[in-house]
Order: C-alpha cells, then structure tokens, then sequence
C-alpha cells in the first residue's frame, strides 16, 4: 500500500466515524435564542478576601495619616496667622453694625471687617487715610442681606494709617474705623 493510499483510508475512516451534522432548524434557533434573553446575566463577583484585606488596609492606612497629620496641625509649635490688632474705635451709621481688625504685613495694611446693615446689591468702598490727609483704596465690596466677613488691602503701611472709611456709591461714609 502507498501513502497516498494510507491518507485516503484515513480520511474515510474519519468520515464513517464523524457523525452526520443535522440540517438547521430555523425555528429551534429562534426559541432556543429566546429562551437565552430570559435568562438572567450573572451576577458580578465580589471582592475577594484578600483584595478586602488590602482594602481594609490601606483605610487603616489613611486614617492613621490624617489622624497624624491634624496632631500635627493642631500641636502648640505650628505656626499661628499673622497677628492681628482690635481698631481703637469704630463708627457706624443707623442700622449698620461694625467690628474691625487690622494685620500689619510687610506689603501693606489689611483690615478684616465684620459689618452688617448694609444695603443689599449696594457696591461700597474702603479707603485708608493716612496721617497726613492723603488717601489710599483698599478695596470694595456689595452689600448683603447679613453678616458679611470682608478682607480689605492697601498699599499702605499700618504706621502710615490713621483711620479707613467705608462709603456708599454716593460718598457717603457709612463705618468709619480709627486706629490708635
């Protein structure tokens, strides 16, 4: 026998032992895909031990880091802001209530100024008034229905400053802080 005639035996054999492959059936197709849409897709697995471990460390981790992180924040040695100074008096118009004080930076004066009273959507200005008369913006704000916190700046040294003024659109002053 020739190879050639071994591979034909082969195939044929192949052939006999390979059972015939059914026609398709168009309509089982269909109620076997319509079955497969009622099923339910798998759930997703969850998390394994050992990623709930890790999880569960590196919280462990982060808590530890943000419990450092405000002892050392809060400790006696941190550093304060900057100091701040009462104003030796303020002056307010009827209805508006005032509280002021001052830092003294290198660059200039600023006043942190509490007030309310004001008229709302209201823009006003403050101005420093140095010793001599001259007078330097600080800044401006609108005002509001309640308490507004308002930080003012100039370009004016504090030992320059002998009062600020904060006036209305029309000129008018409406709190008036004099330093000591």
């Amino acid at each position: 026998m020739s190879d050639h005639d071994d591979d034909r035996l082969l195939d044929e054999l192949g052939r006999a032992l390979t059972p015939p492959v059914p026609p398709v059936d168009p309509a089982r197709v269909a109620r076997i895909t319509e079955l497969a849409s009622d099923v339910p897709a798998p759930a997703a697995a969850g998390p394994s031990r050992r990623s709930v471990l890790w999880m569960g460390a590196a919280a462990a981790g982060g808590l530890a880091a943000g419990v450092t992180g405000a002892v050392l924040l809060t400790d006696d040695d941190a550093p304060a802001g900057p100091p701040t100074e009462e104003v030796a008096s303020i002056t307010a118009s009827d209805g508006v209530e005032a509280r002021a004080e001052l830092i003294d930076h290198t660059w200039g004066l600023e006043v942190l100024l509490d007030v309310s009273g004001l008229v709302p959507r209201t823009p006003y200005a403050m101005t420093f008034v140095d010793r001599t008369g001259g007078r330097a913006t600080a800044g401006g704000f609108v005002g509001t229905d309640g308490l507004m916190r308002c930080r003012n700046n100039g370009a004016v040294l504090r030992a320059d400053v002998a009062r600020f003024e904060v006036a209305d659109p029309d000129g008018a002053v409406v709190v008036t802080g004099e330093l000591a």
